[in-house]
C-alpha cells in the first residue's frame, strides 16, 4: 500500500532530539579525501551495518603465547612463514596416524538461556601442499559430540575460508563449546589456520564477516591488542559534524555539499576552492553526505562525525 502521509503529518518528519541525545558525545567518525566530478558522489551513507563479536582472544596469531589452543593428535606452534592476516599463522604438523588430526580452541561458557541461542565458527586454512583435506568442526566441551561441521575442506597452496554454525536449543544448561580444525582422513600435510572467529548471538546462526580490533574503524579489542576478544560497533546511524575543504585552486571548481539528499548547484552548499565548510554546532542528520563540483575532479577532504 503506498504511503499516505499528509502536509499535516509534518511534525512527525522531524528529528526532535531528546537532551540525552542532544548531549551525547560523537563516538564515530569517518575521514575521506577523494576526487570529486560533476557526478553527484556519496561520501557517506548512514547505516548500522554488522554488529558482530570474536570470542577468540589469539584470532590471528600475532601474540606469541599459542596456549588458548589445544593440540590433538598433532603437534602445533606460531608459524611467520605463511600468513592470511598480520605476521603470522598457527601451524599444525598431524602425527599420521589417523584421521582427526589438527588441534581445537574451547569457549568461555555461555550461560543459561530460556530462549534458543547460536554460534558460529570461522576461520581461514591454507597447505603445505594441496593435498589432503581437514574439516572444521563445533563439537561439545568434552570433545567427544559432533554438533556442527563445515564438511571436508581441501587443502591448497592459497587461503580458504571454511565455516559452522549451530543452534542450541533453548533451556540447554550453561557449558562451554570447541571449535576443531582436523584432518578428514589420515595425512602428513601440514596445514595453517588464521582469522579465527568464535560467535555467540541470540538472533541468527549467520555466520559474521571476520572480526578483529585491528580490523578498522569501530573495532575494538576488549582488552590487549591480540590477547583479548574483539567487538565490532554499529556503524554511523547519525551524522552530527562535518568539515569538508576543496583542495582546489581553480576558482571555478567549486564543490557542492548536501545532507541525506543528492548533491548539485541548487541544493548543495558551496564551498570555494581553497575554503572549508564546517558545522558549528550538532546537527542530526540520518540519511548521507552528497557532493558534486561545478566542473573539473577537484579533491575534498575532511572528516564525517557521528553516532
Amino acid at each position: 500500500m503506498p504511503n499516505q502521509d499528509r502536509h499535516s503529518d509534518w511534525t512527525g518528519w522531524e528529528v526532535d532530539l531528546s537532551t540525552r541525545q542532544s548531549t551525547h558525545a560523537y563516538t564515530k567518525y569517518k575521514p575521506f579525501r577523494q576526487a570529486t566530478s560533476t557526478t553527484a558522489a556519496t561520501l557517506l551513507t548512514c547505516a548500522k551495518g554488522e554488529i558482530a563479536t570474536n570470542w577468540v582472544s589469539n584470532p590471528r596469531i600475532e601474540a606469541t603465547d599459542i596456549s588458548m589452543f589445544t593440540a590433538t593428535g598433532s603437534a602445533i606452534s606460531r608459524d611467520t612463514g605463511q600468513q592470511s592476516i598480520g605476521t603470522a599463522s598457527l601451524l599444525a604438523n598431524p602425527a599420521n596416524s589417523a584421521a582427526g588430526e589438527g588441534w581445537y580452541w574451547e569457549s568461555p561458557k555461555l550461560p543459561f538461556s530460556a530462549k534458543p541461542q547460536y554460534i558460529s565458527v570461522q576461520l581461514e586454512h591454507r597447505g603445505a601442499s594441496a593435498s589432503g583435506a581437514v574439516k572444521l568442526e563445533i563439537r561439545d566441551a568434552a570433545g567427544t559430540t559432533v554438533l556442527a561441521t563445515s564438511g571436508s575442506s581441501d587443502l591448497a597452496t592459497s587461503w580458504t575460508r571454511v565455516t559452522a554454525s549451530y543452534s542450541i536449543p533453548a533451556s540447554t544448561a550453561s557449558a562451554a563449546y570447541r571449535l576443531y580444525l582436523t584432518t578428514q582422513a589420515q595425512h602428513n600435510i601440514n596445514f595453517y589456520s588464521d582469522k579465527l572467529m568464535f560467535e555467540a548471538r541470540e538472533d541468527t546462526t549467520d555466520v559474521s564477516t571476520y572480526v578483529d580490533g585491528d580490523f578498522g574503524l569501530n573495532h575494538e579489542w576488549t582488552g590487549t591488542v591480540n590477547a583479548s576478544t574483539s567487538i565490532k560497533r554499529p556503524d554511523m546511524t547519525q551524522i552530527r559534524g562535518i568539515k569538508v575543504t576543496n583542495e582546489s585552486s581553480t576558482g571555478a571548481e567549486i564543490v557542492y555539499v548536501s545532507l541525506d539528499i543528492t548533491a548539485t548547484s541548487s541544493v548543495g552548499i558551496p564551498v570555494g576552492a581553497g575554503e572549508a565548510f564546517e558545522t558549528q554546532f550538532p546537527i542530526a542528520f540520518s540519511n548521507k553526505v552528497s557532493v558534486v563540483a561545478a566542473q573539473g575532479t577537484p579533491t575534498v577532504r575532511g572528516v564525517i562525525w557521528g553516532v
